[in-house]
């Protein structure tokens, strides 16, 4: 019996991972964000997974502020069966409808999609991040689907090729005289080869086609080797990859640094503000 009960664990995430959701997101233009976790280990991750949703809201320009009657809401919590444990992962929107044939609204979960994994308290932190970004980049595509929203939503891009597919320089001196030529900031993306995070930010973020239209509107992107040393001494100092820089092409002075996968809603978040400058 202690033999099976990991099994069915192992089918019920099979389950979860292979669910189709039939819910319709058109016309989903303000939501409240909100993270529901039980116990002090996860009320340690409120603050990440309601970091990962403001960023998710940014990119599909939707609007977060105020008091909205609508709620997308991430619930967590630990289970068990038997000597297993796992996590379950919830997101839920939720909002005031009207009934058929009736003026009286009724608050109904009109989206929701469940996730669960086996609870592995080492990898805990990294396990939780990669579900939440996933369910978000589920919702993501069936939001822009339904909304006719970005319907090329991103380049098919390799590491050995992402500066060709997405036209990115890949020599500083290069970017820096292109920079100055049309006075925009200049982007480098540092890497490497086998930084597993350099390559979400590559197929989550950066092939974003929106997201990289913005990025080519007031910057010159670069992508950099760091183990190649083929760059200035100032951007050798940070270690960590992935790392964005952007710099003023007058002074090669670095204006923002933006160092690791964990800092995207940060990105996201100067990337809107441009908008507004």
């Amino acid at each position: 019996m202690k033999c099976l009960k990991p099994l069915i664990l192992m089918l019920l995430i099979s389950l979860s991972l292979n669910a189709q959701s039939f819910y319709v997101l058109t016309d989903v233009k303000s939501y409240d964000p909100i993270v529901i976790t039980e116990g002090k280990e996860l009320d340690l991750f409120k603050g990440d997974i309601k970091s990962l949703m403001d960023a998710n809201a940014l990119e599909l320009d939707i609007n977060t502020t105020g008091h909205s009657s609508r709620v997308l809401a991430f619930l967590v919590n630990k289970f068990s069966l038997g000597d297993t444990l796992g996590i379950r992962v919830i997101l839920e929107l939720g909002e005031y409808v009207k009934r058929k044939g009736s003026e009286d609204e009724v608050f109904a979960i009109s989206y929701v999609k469940e996730k669960i994994f086996v609870y592995n308290k080492a990898g805990l932190e990294d396990d939780l991040a990669d579900v939440v970004e996933e369910m978000l980049e589920i919702f993501a595509t069936q939001y822009k689907d339904d909304n006719k929203k970005f319907s090329k939503k991103k380049k098919s891009v390799r590491h050995e090729t992402f500066d060709k597919d997405m036209n990115y320089e890949n020599d500083y001196r290069v970017a820096l005289m292109k920079a100055k030529k049309e006075r925009k900031s200049l982007l480098v993306f540092m890497t490497t080869s086998y930084c597993p995070w350099c390559r979400k930010f590559e197929n989550r973020i950066l092939s974003e086609e929106h997201i990289d239209k913005k990025i080519k509107a007031k910057h010159i992107p670069v992508m950099l080797n760091f183990d190649k040393k083929n760059f200035p001494k100032n951007l050798q100092e940070m270690s960590v990859v992935p790392t964005l820089y952007i710099l003023d092409y007058k002074t090669e002075e670095i204006k923002e640094t933006f160092v690791g996968f964990a800092s995207r809603n940060i990105f996201l978040n100067y990337l809107g503000s441009l908008d507004d400058k």
